[in-house]
Formats: C-alpha cells, structure tokens, sequence
C-alpha cells in the first residue's frame, strides 16, 4: 500500500524534460533516459544500461547481491572494470546498504550514484530523504523506480522528478 501511494503522490508532483531547467539535466533525461531500453532489465537497471551508455562509463561500483546484473551489463557493454576506483558510476540495489560499503575515495566529481527502489519502503524513502539533504550531493533526480546523484561541485544544488 505503501508504494501504491508513493507513486500517486510521485505522479502528481513529478514532470518530463519540459519542466527540467539545467542543460546538463535536461540532455541527460532526452538523450540518455528517454531512449529505447533493453527489455531484459528493470526500469532501473535499463537507467542504469543508458547512463553508461550516455556517458560512456567504464568503472562500474556495484553494491548488489546478485551477479546477474553484471552478467547483463558484460553481454551490452565492453570493457567494463569492476575494481577501479574511483567509479564512474555506482549502483545499490534496495536491499543493500550502499553508504556502509562506499566512501569518499570511491567517487569523484563526476561520479553518478543510482539507488534502486528508493520507494520500496518507509526506510528506503526516508534514506533518500537524508541523501538528497547532504551537501555532496549536488544534483538529484528522483525517477521513483530509482534515485540517481550526481556530485558535480561545480552544479547548483537541484533536486528533480522526472517521469520515464
């Protein structure tokens, strides 16, 4: 019931590329998530898919569980190194804890952080909350299948809700 009525709320708040005003946001939601996914991922595994693929990421931080996410982004993506740090990008799927397992020296100033299931449940939602408040995190888009930060100093704080 929770999720129910988080993604009503979310629907009524949130806006496509029309309504974001930063360049940088704006290309990355028509360019990169507005494009055609793999239809073997989840909604944010194909977020995940595209902003690779948009950026052109190569060090990949995964705080998962499962394997098969790997598995999936190697048959897609050449090249890719798990153990680099600091990441490109780093994903945490919701039953992890990705803020016990990630550390300053694991990202840089570009590096986007995608949280999975940011709506799963009070505690993933109130997690999200805290995160979007830090001041490292600069620019956030809530897309309530996911949560993605960026760290860009150079970046006014914002804080967006895009529809996919």
């Amino acid at each position: 019931m929770y999720s129910f009525f988080s993604y009503i709320k979310f629907l009524l708040s949130a806006t496509n590329q029309h309504g974001v005003h930063s360049p940088f946001v704006y290309r990355f939601v028509t360019k990169g998530l507005y494009r055609k996914g793999n239809e073997k991922l989840t909604v944010t595994e194909n977020v995940l898919a595209k902003s690779i693929s948009y950026f052109s990421f190569k060090k990949i931080g995964l705080v998962t569980d499962s394997n098969t996410l790997k598995i999936n982004l190697n048959s897609i993506f050449e090249d890719l190194d798990y153990k680099m740090v600091p990441f490109d990008i780093v994903y945490a799927n919701k039953r992890t804890k990705p803020f016990s397992t990630i550390s300053k020296e694991h990202i840089h100033n570009e590096t986007m952080l995608l949280i999975e299931g940011i709506y799963s449940s009070k505690e993933n939602t109130a997690m999200w909350k805290k995160l979007k408040e830090q001041e490292q995190a600069r620019v956030t888009l809530d897309l309530y299948h996911c949560g993605v930060v960026f760290f860009r100093r150079e970046q006014a704080k914002e804080h967006f809700k895009i529809r996919l």
